[in-house]
């Protein structure tokens, strides 16, 4: 027997978001098969089991407040500025995480802001060529 249908249920069930039909349908379909009746009563377990967690009270731990309150002291300020270097790290790693690697021959793969710093650096070389170039040839005498 297929019982997706009704195991997509429980949850709403157990919320109190079905209609009186399909309580009806529910109940009728968990009093003879044993796997939604057991599934029904392991999510009340969970569900029990969690809601009963979030009433405990936990004491921190000794130091707990002096440890966050130092290591706040080392964040900076937001809109503080930082250096040149981590901005555009920053930006890269987010570049990174977006668009993920690059995939290579053989199976490995290379980030994407490798790539990026590579053609930046190729580019600087190229104008910085083309800048010696041009000087060369004002220079030369006619």
């Amino acid at each position: 027997m297929d019982c997706s249908y009704f195991r997509e249920r429980i949850n709403l069930y157990i919320d109190g978001e079905l209609g009186y039909l399909e309580v009806a349908e529910l109940q009728q379909h968990l009093s003879f098969c044993p796997d939604c009746a057991a599934e029904l009563a392991q999510v009340g377990e969970v569900r029990g089991a969690l809601a009963a967690w979030g009433r405990l009270e936990l004491a921190t731990p000794p130091g707990f407040a002096e440890r966050v309150m130092a290591a706040v002291e080392l964040e900076r300020a937001p809109g503080s500025p930082r250096a040149f270097g981590q901005a555009v790290n920053d930006t890269l790693q987010t570049l990174d995480d977006t668009l993920g690697r690059i995939p290579l021959p053989g199976g490995r793969t290379i980030p994407v802001k490798n790539v990026i710093g590579w053609g930046l650096a190729a580019g600087a070389v190229a104008v910085g060529f083309g800048r010696r170039r041009r000087r060369t040839r004002e220079l030369k005498p006619l």
